[in-house]
């Protein structure tokens, strides 16, 4: 590949991978932990809760839902708001995620993950004919033999992305060697591919054949199946690890 090439591979590669709803969902997971960890920990009794009644009511509503909440506020003692706002931070109606805006701000990463996938090894699988890979509306995924250190960059994941029926992409961000690789797959090896494509995918697959599609998924537990990974917190003395699963 000339140098042209490579760039705007890399390129689509990371844009597709966070183009995704799986991974508008995993940062929306990742955003509600983080802040209801830190929340919780800070408000840890409905004493350390610092706004007061008369703080809150200085607030100008913008619409009727939060007029609304003003004034069942107005009737309540200090006491009481306490209360009832340290019971929804640590309850499970505590909802919190990133706004479209936030969302679109991860546009600003391509140029960043497209140069640094520019320099890893890239492998092209090419299907045999006969055989054609598949893919789904999270075409761009990873895979790890490990639960943590699964990201695009991440050392210990293979970055899996069919192109197109018969070509598929992976990258190893382990090999900084900038080299491309094409090998032929034979059906089962396509089939195989097409398994990890059906497994990652958030809720769609498209093939190009009725029959291929019908095959791959006649056996697939839809019951079993996870549009997007979760988020584990772990402790380790001061340090707090924030990992998707």
């Amino acid at each position: 590949l000339s140098g042209e090439d490579r760039s705007a591979i890399a390129f689509y590669v990371a844009l597709q991978y966070i183009r995704t709803p799986r991974h508008r969902e995993e940062s929306n997971k990742m955003m509600q932990a983080t802040i209801r960890h830190y929340m919780r920990k800070d408000v840890s009794s409905p004493d350390k809760f610092r706004l007061s009644k008369k703080e809150i009511l200085k607030h100008q509503p913008i619409n009727q839902h939060e007029k609304e909440a003003l004034e069942k506020i107005s009737l309540m003692s200090d006491e009481e708001i306490k209360k009832q706002a340290f019971e929804f931070i640590q309850g499970d109606d505590f909802m919190v995620k990133l706004t479209n805006t936030g969302h679109s701000k991860s546009i600003l990463k391509v140029d960043r993950l497209a140069k640094e996938l520019f320099e890893f090894q890239w492998v092209f699988f090419v299907a045999q004919k006969g055989a054609l890979f598949v893919t789904s509306d999270n075409p761009c995924f990873t895979i790890s033999p490990t639960k943590i250190m699964n990201g695009l960059l991440s050392p210990r994941s293979t970055v899996i992305f069919p192109l197109r029926p018969d070509l598929c992409i992976s990258i190893k961000p382990s090999m900084k060697s900038m080299t491309e690789h094409f090998f032929e797959l034979n059906d089962n090896q396509v089939q195989g591919i097409n398994e990890l494509i059906l497994a990652n995918s958030y809720q769609c697959i498209v093939a190009r054949e009725k029959t291929q599609l019908e095959n791959l998924t006649n056996s697939f537990d839809y019951k079993k199946h996870r549009k997007s990974r979760d988020v584990v917190v772990s402790e380790s003395g001061d340090y707090t690890m924030f990992n998707i699963e």
